[in-house]
């Protein structure tokens, strides 16, 4: 059996209060199928954070000045071996899937945050981040060394009210410039996951926004999850005010095609419930 069909058959004996319990980034242990609690996430943007000593490469701004793809190969070697010890020093209970690269458009200095990115032009920034997911996720054709998730999913190019604002776009400016850098990292360098934005698109909050099924995992052919940024989830009721409960956020960001929440797992958990309660329709997993 290859790993899709091992993946489908472990899916089938979940319980609906075991999947559940598995929608937050913070994953609850199941013993009876010997699944290990997990967490998904870690920031790797330019070496290993937040847990401790390791090596600190330069920011990616400079690093994609350097035009250099063989140097964000070697630096990709170096953070993810950091990384897989890291994983085994506290207990292999995450830090395998990461955070990282961020692979937003640097058009406009005010920003904020233009050291985390690569630039303003989607080739040099799918290159140099695509050279960096390659070699972080390692060689073997079956198993990955680490798991990279490209960010922010999509035109996260604004720091003051992010959490409010709508980037609305046209439809050329969408797919030939915002989107095309991660349609290249998805589609030529694999990277396994996304992140999406706290922004709205042309109205419509990233987390709930149909592109990301539509685009990223239909077309895009994107092969691991969809990650909320930190707090995300709860934004649609307190920022956004797109909704006025939490279960709706969750019920049209799972069929938008979001796989995991950052949030506070039993609000994540609750939600679901009432979601459930109300009757929402709620696609758990691809897989199903």
């Amino acid at each position: 059996m290859n790993i899709e069909g091992k993946v489908k058959e472990l899916v089938s004996r979940l319980t609906l209060e075991e999947k559940i319990k598995l929608l937050p980034t913070r994953q609850a242990e199941i013993p009876r199928l010997n699944i290990h609690e997990f967490y998904i996430g870690g920031e790797a943007a330019h070496g290993v954070a937040w847990l401790g000593k390791a090596t600190v490469f330069p920011q990616p701004i400079g690093l994609s000045s350097s035009f250099d793809r063989d140097l964000m190969r070697k630096i990709g070697e170096v953070v993810s071996q950091e990384a897989r010890a890291y994983y085994y020093m506290r207990g292999k209970i995450g830090g395998l899937m990461l955070w990282a690269p961020t692979v937003d458009m640097g058009r406009d200095p005010r920003w904020g945050r233009t050291e985390e990115c690569y630039g303003e032009d989607p080739f040099l920034a799918s290159e140099m981040a695509g050279a960096y997911i390659q070699s972080m996720q390692g060689e073997d054709p079956v198993y990955l060394k680490t798991a990279m998730t490209p960010k922010h999913f999509f035109a996260n190019n604004n720091e003051k009210d992010r959490d409010k604002f709508s980037a609305n776009i046209d439809p050329r400016n969408m797919y030939e410039y915002y989107l095309e850098v991660f349609r290249r990292v998805i589609e030529k360098y694999k990277a396994q996951c996304i992140m999406t934005a706290y922004n709205a698109v042309n109205g419509i909050p990233c987390i709930i926004n149909p592109i990301v099924k539509e685009v990223v995992k239909e077309k895009f052919g994107l092969e691991g999850c969809v990650v909320t940024d930190a707090a995300d989830f709860s934004q649609t009721v307190t920022s956004h005010k797109t909704f006025e409960n939490h279960y709706e956020t969750l019920a049209y960001a799972l069929k938008a095609g979001i796989d995991a929440f950052t949030d506070d797992p039993n609000l994540v958990i609750e939600s679901a419930w009432q979601a459930l309660e109300k009757g929402l329709k709620i696609n758990w997993f691809r897989f199903e």
